[in-house]
């Protein structure tokens, strides 16, 4: 069992009235719902819920930060009380959610990233990811042992390098050599994709879809996107 947080969209509301919303919606996946005949049998996901950005709070729209339609969850799940800046919110109107600024500063730090790689890296011999050496060792446990793969790996010019610049090894990040090669904008694209999904997310038509992969975060996304201005979209803390 483990708290997560899921994405809830329901349908345009009164402000007052979205925690119930959210409640219906949650109903068919609670592991104490009573299963009637004829039911669908469905995986259940949680025994406990509450409105919780918890450090993946939507942006608000510039300008929107007082209004009242926003969600936001009084106390976390301690009790302790929840001190949101005005700027973020735990949901709302999908029109009062700043969806677009998370997808472009994670969309700009790709793209630096990237770009400070290949040019670092063009200074040295070409540079191997860890999977390569990693090979090689499965491939011949004995003559190749783990530590040689390491070693390998490690002892590369353009790592040995990085380690020397621990400003720009922080921007890059590990194994450098097996991310930041290929399509520069399918790297950018996947990096904005990632910004804003949560666990899981809970759509209008009542599908729980698990934000597991690349696809389902482009489809979380897209999905998102295209939901009317006034189709509430909320963060939600579930124990499950």
């Amino acid at each position: 069992m483990a708290k997560e947080r899921v994405t809830v969209c329901v349908p345009p509301c009164d402000p007052g009235d979205v925690a119930e919303a959210i409640g219906a919606a949650m109903a068919p996946f609670d592991y104490n719902r009573d299963v009637g005949v004829g039911d669908p049998d469905v995986e259940t996901w949680w025994d406990y819920w509450q409105i919780d950005g918890g450090g993946i709070e939507f942006p608000v729209v510039a300008g929107y930060e007082d209004d009242p339609r926003l969600i936001r969850g009084a106390k976390a799940l301690s009790g302790e009380p929840r001190d949101l800046p005005p700027s973020l919110c735990d949901g709302g109107p999908r029109a009062l959610l700043d969806l677009e600024t998370p997808r472009a500063r994670a969309a700009a730090r790709a793209r630096r990233t990237f770009e400070a790689w290949q040019e670092f890296s063009a200074a040295y011999p070409p540079t191997l990811p860890s999977s390569h050496f990693r090979a090689r060792h499965f491939a011949d446990p004995e003559g190749y042992p783990q530590a040689q793969a390491l070693e390998d790996y490690r002892t590369q010019p353009a790592i040995v390098a990085l380690g020397d610049n621990p400003e720009l090894r922080e921007l890059i990040g590990g194994d450098p050599a097996a991310r930041l090669t290929g399509d520069v904008e399918a790297y950018v694209r996947a990096a904005a994709d990632q910004a804003l999904p949560s666990h899981a997310l809970l759509t209008l038509d009542g599908r729980w879809l698990v934000v597991g992969n690349a696809e389902r975060r482009h489809y979380f996304n897209d999905y998102l996107d295209a939901l009317r201005a006034d189709t509430y979209v909320v963060r939600v803390l579930y124990h499950g």
